[in-house]
């Protein structure tokens, strides 16, 4: 029942499944009904059995699929939460140029004041950077001097 509760939640994936699984039952009803009214010569003994047989099937089906699809979620759930860590090669050039963008920001909104503040903060703290310090820190002093007697829309 948990598979069931998950499909409900995620609407996409059900819906995916069932129009799947009606897809795949619309085909294969034709071939179950020719094969019975090949085997047995009588139409509506291939009409009613595979209508019946059909149906449980699509049932058994859709279920099937979505048993599948909670697997392939979990696994890459799984996938993402082992891979968390990710190996980024700093571009000092590209760093220093945003660096400069940035202190040439002009803003009167409180949220992007603070928020290339803390870029900055952020950048200058970092010991692997201190090869472009000095670059950030006077991007940084002219974004303050720029902003020093701002008032801020709220």
């Amino acid at each position: 029942m948990k598979i069931i509760e998950k499909l409900i939640k995620n609407k996409d994936a059900l819906k995916e499944s069932f129009f799947k699984s009606v897809i795949y039952r619309i085909i294969t009803v034709f071939l179950g009904m020719l094969v019975i009214l090949i085997v047995t010569g009588n139409l509506f003994a291939a009409f009613s059995i595979g209508f019946v047989t059909e149906t449980v099937q699509f049932i058994n089906y859709f279920f099937y699929e979505a048993i599948w699809t909670n697997y392939h979620d979990k696994r890459l759930r799984l996938k993402i939460e082992m891979t968390r860590e990710v190996d980024i090669k700093l571009d000092f050039e590209l760093l220093k140029d945003i660096s400069f963008e940035f202190s040439q920001t002009d803003t009167y909104i409180k949220e992007a004041h603070d928020s290339i503040l803390s870029f900055f903060e952020k950048l200058l703290q970092n010991e692997n950077l201190a090869e472009i310090q000095e670059d950030i820190q006077r991007d940084k002093i002219y974004f303050e001097l720029k902003h020093k007697n701002r008032s801020f829309m709220q």
